[in-house]
């Protein structure tokens, strides 16, 4: 692993109801790891996920590749930073898979020949490509994740930020996302309730609870400690 490339101070965030998220978070991720958050139903997680892209913005300070996350540079963060939902009809909405994949790229303004290259990685890397013409709506759940995890590896990410990407899959397509994930050689990050999914696929992990970190460390070790406080 080498430098931070991830790197928040005193972050803090309420909704606009008032109500309180997120407390004094501080992180630090490096380049090339593979980093777990875990916690309780309310604990933070997705919250503090919508912070790396800029979907949400608190008070504090993140840091991305050095440079402070500002709505100057938000839309070069976003191509850097992919970000995959917890349902994945959140990012599916075009007619064909081919289009929802290429929809990143298209927005970009990235060059037509390109989109169709950028398209055809990111669904082989997946194992998708013979769905290129389907409907993703045709799709079955475990499908329609790798499919929206190609709507953002189209757009060459530099960090893939993950919410529960295990949640409603059978466990053969359990098995299947665990050695996409071990196959991809990005900065991951993989917020979920699924402890034995983080054993095998993340490096390092963080406990949340009530909106504040409590605490974290190498897999498998600290997940040990804190299966009970899940």
């Amino acid at each position: 692993m080498e430098d931070k490339i991830i790197n928040i101070k005193n972050l803090n965030y309420s909704y606009p109801d008032g109500t309180a998220a997120l407390y004094d978070i501080n992180l630090e991720i490096r380049e090339g790891e593979s980093l777990g958050i875990i916690g309780s139903n309310g604990a933070g997680k997705s919250t503090l996920l919508l912070h790396f892209n800029g979907i949400l913005c608190g008070s504090g300070e993140i840091d991305i590749f050095g440079e402070k996350l500002t709505d100057k540079n938000l839309a070069q963060i976003r191509g850097a930073v992919g970000l995959v939902f917890q349902d994945p009809d959140s990012q599916l909405f075009m007619p064909t898979v081919s289009e929802d994949v290429g929809f990143g790229p298209r927005n970009m303004g990235m060059p037509e020949h390109e989109i169709d290259k950028s398209v055809h990685r990111a669904l082989e890397e997946v194992d998708m490509l013979p769905a290129l013409k389907r409907s993703s709506h045709h799709l079955s759940v475990g499908e329609k994740k790798r499919i929206a995890i190609a709507t953002v590896l189209s757009m060459n990410p530099q960090i893939l930020v993950m919410d529960e990407p295990s949640s409603n899959l059978d466990p053969k397509h359990r098995r299947e996302l665990i050695v996409l994930l071990n196959r991809l050689k990005m900065t991951k990050i993989i917020a979920t309730h699924d402890l034995d999914l983080i054993a095998q696929t993340c490096s390092r992990v963080v406990l949340m609870q009530e909106g504040k970190i409590i605490g974290g460390g190498s897999c498998p070790e600290f997940l040990a400690k804190a299966a009970a406080l899940c």
